[in-house]
C-alpha cells in the first residue's frame, strides 16, 4: 500500500470527513504492515552523573527484505510537535527473507533546561518499490517514557545483553513480558558446535543499571529482567532462551543463529 500523506501520524483534521479517512488509513497500513515491518523493540534508558544527564535510546525494527534498495527509520515527534524519520542501519538477517534493523541516538541536552530528556512517541517506517508501510501501533503510535526502560510490543522473550567476565564466564540479561507469576528462565547453550547442550536457570532480578542508569523490573511496561551466567569451560558457547509460562513455551533464539557470548545491550 502506498501513502501519500506527509505525517501519517497525525491526529489533527480539519474536518470530520477527512479525519475518518485518514483513521482508516492508519488502520489499514498497519494491518498490511504486520509482516512489511514492525517494532521488535525500543528501550530509553536516562542516565546521571557529574551533574550530566543524557539519554540513550535503541530502536529494532524488522522489515521484509522486498528488495535490496529500502529506507527503514523511526519517524519520531520532536518536543515541537513536527515529526522527523531517523534513519536505521542494517543490523544483520532476521531469517525467513526478513532482516534486522537498527536506529540509535542520544540526547545530551534536548530542549531546553530543566528538560534535558524527553518522552518518546514514534512509529516505524519502511519505504521500498515506491511504496511506504508503517507499524504505529493500530494507529496509537508507540510511547515510551524516557525512564522505562525496555518495550516489547511482540515479542515474549528476548536477550538484552551478554558479556564475558575475566573469569571465562557469561552473564546474560533477558527481557521477558510478565505473562504470569510462575515461569521458568532457562539458557540453552553448548560449547562444541551443538554435538552436546548444557542448561542453566535464569533467575529474576527485582532492578538493574545499564551503564549508569538504574531500571525497575518490572517496569511499567510488563517487562521483567532476568540473568543467568554460563560458567567458565572449554570452547565458545553459543545459546539460546527458553520461557515457560501458562503451559507455553517461548523460545528467542537469534532468528535460528543462536546468540555469541558477547551481545551489546538493547
Amino acid at each position: 500500500m502506498t501513502t501519500t500523506r506527509t505525517d501519517p501520524l497525525s491526529r489533527r483534521g480539519a474536518l470530520p470527513g477527512l479525519l475518518v479517512a485518514l483513521c482508516v488509513g492508519l488502520f489499514s497500513s498497519s494491518a498490511l504492515a504486520a509482516d512489511e515491518v514492525r517494532l521488535l523493540k525500543a528501550v530509553s534508558t536516562v542516565s546521571s552523573r557529574y551533574g550530566q544527564t543524557w539519554q540513550d535510546v535503541t530502536y529494532l525494527l524488522v522489515v521484509k527484505n522486498l528488495a535490496y534498495e529500502k529506507q527503514v527509520a523511526i519517524h519520531d515527534k520532536q518536543p515541537d510537535g513536527t515529526w522527523i524519520d531517523l534513519a536505521a542501519s542494517y543490523a544483520g538477517d532476521a531469517g525467513t527473507g526478513h532482516e534486522l534493523w537498527k536506529v540509535t541516538r542520544q540526547y545530551q541536552s534536548w530542549g531546553t533546561s530543566p528538560q534535558p530528556t524527553r518522552d518518546l512517541e514514534f512509529v516505524a517506517k519502511y519505504t521500498v518499490n515506491g511504496q511506504t508501510y508503517w507499524d504505529n501501533n493500530g494507529g496509537a503510535n508507540y510511547q515510551l517514557v524516557r525512564t522505562n526502560g525496555p518495550l516489547l510490543p511482540r515479542a515474549n522473550v528476548l536477550v538484552g545483553s551478554s558479556y564475558w567476565q575475566p573469569t571465562g564466564e557469561v552473564d546474560i540479561g533477558i527481557d521477558v513480558k510478565n505473562l504470569a507469576y510462575t515461569k521458568s528462565v532457562t539458557v540453552v547453550y553448548s560449547t562444541d558446535n551443538w554435538a552436546t547442550s548444557h542448561e542453566v536457570a535464569a533467575a529474576f532480578v527485582p532492578g538493574y543499571s545499564v551503564g549508569y542508569a538504574y531500571i525497575s523490573s518490572p517496569n511499567p511496561y510488563g517487562v521483567e529482567r532476568w540473568q543467568a551466567r554460563i560458567p567458565a569451560g572449554s570452547g565458545t558457547p553459543q545459546y539460546y532462551i527458553r520461557y515457560e509460562v501458562n503451559g507455553q513455551t517461548y523460545w528467542d533464539n537469534n532468528f535460528g543463529y543462536n546468540y555469541p557470548p558477547i551481545y551489546p545491550p538493547l
